[in-house]
């Protein structure tokens, strides 16, 4: 009586009791027959509804392997230039073997109290892009997470990222620095797309986002399913609090989509700078590619390729004139800034350049002053839109009109 009312037995004595007393029940359900409760894996304690196909590989971390052939159709393009694409593109930091990597974080602010909760890792394997998801169902399991994460980087394996170089390598060297690991792949080669994408079409898009380039440059229309970028966070607070997993299919499928769009921008860019696409515009920023690296000839060349399009003639005779000038190719460049002129309505800046060359250069006094009188005439025309710079520009085209003059009446005394 005492015992059921709680009277003096001991704690260590009740312990005891409540051992034998589940044992004998455990005993007793097998005995008729009752299933005995499955063991769960690691880390798969209270999740439910993760994406099938995948498999838990160390506590807290759950693995996520797609496949995807070469030839795959993705927009407008496939995959089958990739194989080529990292030497193409190694003077911006391409490398091989490649290793896409795409991040599903807490925040977009970085600093310490954000982290990482989905890696998705591309690589090239057996003719196909293998991506691995490796997803962190608690933050208490992250040194597990970051170790599954670098054993699937291949050793030697060069980055590509979007704007990884400012967050996701940073993000993870922070994490592993946290987690008192070794740091994370430091000194690896790294091909970030988002200045590439930059160079290539910020004067055409209306911002260079991943999604902008994938729906405008690749052709690409994401699944409905596919979750804005801005939800992801929130999306995984709940599910942190739930533990239904049934929420997050879309951000599987967005990260995903993410490396599929890296691999196949990194495959098209790759075309780009090898000359494989013949649109005006790429033709001449992919001259400006070129030039970034000090590499003239191949510049010059894809700029002479821009002036069959009508769209980028112009400005192609501009870099082409350029580069004359700075070899001293005098006639050369003067050639093409007349040719520039000719095809639309010349700048102020060429014909400064022409009044120069025509005057410093060539000697040609009548040529220099018939291009500065131009100059004034059309800066005077834009009067209206002009402020207090507008009087000082005006000064130095009179003061260079006036100089000519008198350089044209000595010269007419002299061989008077």
């Amino acid at each position: 009586t005492d015992r059921l009312q709680g009277g003096n037995e001991s704690p260590s004595f009740r312990l005891e009791g409540d051992f034998r007393l589940n044992d004998r029940m455990s005993r007793l359900r097998r005995m008729m027959g009752d299933p005995v409760p499955a063991v769960k894996r690691p880390g798969q304690e209270n999740v439910s509804n993760l994406p099938e196909g995948g498999e838990w590989i160390a506590q807290g971390v759950y693995l996520l392997e797609t496949f995807h052939p070469l030839g795959e159709a993705l927009g407008n393009t496939t995959l089958e230039a990739l194989p080529l694409a990292s030497d193409r593109l190694s003077p911006w930091g391409g490398a091989t073997p490649a290793c896409f990597l795409d991040l599903e974080t807490t925040g977009l602010a970085g600093g310490t109290g954000t982290y990482a909760f989905l890696a998705g890792i591309g690589t090239l394997e057996a003719g196909a892009l293998k991506v691995r998801q490796v997803f962190l169902s608690s933050p208490s399991r992250e040194p597990e997470w970051l170790e599954a994460v670098e054993g699937f980087v291949p050793s030697g394996a060069g980055f590509v990222t979007y704007n990884g170089r400012r967050f996701d390598l940073p993000l993870l060297q922070t994490r592993a620095i946290l987690a008192r690991r070794e740091p994370f792949r430091v000194g690896s080669p790294h091909l970030d797309l988002l200045w590439l994408a930059r160079s290539l079409w910020r004067c055409s898009l209306p911002s260079c986002r991943l999604g902008e380039v994938e729906r405008s440059i690749l052709g690409v229309q994401r699944e409905v399913e596919d979750v804005p970028g801005w939800q992801i966070p929130s999306l995984y607070a709940d599910f942190l609090r739930t533990r239904d997993a049934l929420p997050l299919a879309g951000v599987f499928l967005h990260n995903r989509l993410d490396i599929l769009s890296l691999a196949a921008l990194k495959a098209h860019v790759g075309r780009i700078v090898a000359g494989e696409i013949n649109r005006g515009q790429e033709l001449l920023l992919a001259g400006d590619l070129w030039a970034s690296r000090g590499e003239w000839d191949q510049a010059a060349n894809f700029w002479r390729n821009a002036l069959d399009a009508p769209e980028s003639r112009g400005e192609a005779m501009l870099r082409l004139a350029s580069r004359a000038k700075a070899e001293k190719q005098w006639d050369a460049a003067v050639d093409l800034w007349e040719q520039s002129r000719s095809t639309c309505r010349p700048s102020l800046s060429v014909l400064e350049e022409l009044a120069k060359a025509y005057e410093h250069r060539l000697h040609k006094l009548g040529e220099a002053l018939s291009r500065a009188e131009e100059g004034l005439r059309q800066l005077e025309s834009r009067r209206a839109f002009g402020g207090s710079s507008w009087l000082i520009e005006r000064q130095a085209w009179v003061h260079r009109i006036e100089r000519l003059k008198k350089k044209i009446d000595a010269q007419k005394v002299k061989f008077r």
